[in-house]
């Protein structure tokens, strides 16, 4: 789709307004580009594979190779940016005031944890906690099941 063909369907420009804490937004940190970390992390993700070894076999496999193809279901009008950035934190954190979402569902990892694509992240919870405070947005963690099953006994 054409960014011509988007139309705007809600905005405001004006400090007069409500944010909604019952509506919650899930933000991740892992994101990574050449500029800020010297490689694409999670955007060149692998393809995931059909669960049906029949129907994966027809399919293409690898990873994906940005920065055309992504690990995304929509391309990001940052294009795909570094979590890391302070600019993409400062310019993601206006967007969800903007939307007057009041809550950011942070995905977390334990320090020193990450997933099988990328690093830990706990480094940039503080940036995420103050951009966040400075757009009246509050924040909360989430630990992906895989994550907990790792420290289960």
């Amino acid at each position: 789709m054409d960014s011509s063909d988007t139309k705007v369907v809600f905005t405001r420009s004006d400090r007069d307004y409500s944010i909604f804490y019952d509506v919650h937004i899930f933000y991740y940190l892992w994101y990574g580009s050449p500029s800020v970390d010297n490689k694409y992390i999670h955007w060149d993700h692998v393809l995931v594979p059909h669960w049906d070894p029949k129907i994966a076999a027809s399919h293409a496999q690898g990873r994906h190779m940005p920065p055309e193809d992504i690990a995304s279901s929509f391309y990001p009008e940052l294009g795909p940016y570094s979590s890391r950035d302070p600019k993409v934190l400062e310019s993601h954190m206006a967007q969800i005031e903007a939307s007057a979402a009041g809550v950011l569902v942070l995905s977390w990892y334990p320090p020193g944890v990450a997933d099988d694509h990328g690093g830990p992240t706990e480094d940039l919870v503080p940036a995420v906690m103050d951009a966040a405070h400075r757009h009246s947005i509050k924040v909360t963690g989430e630990t992906a099941g895989f994550v907990q099953n790792k420290y289960q006994a």
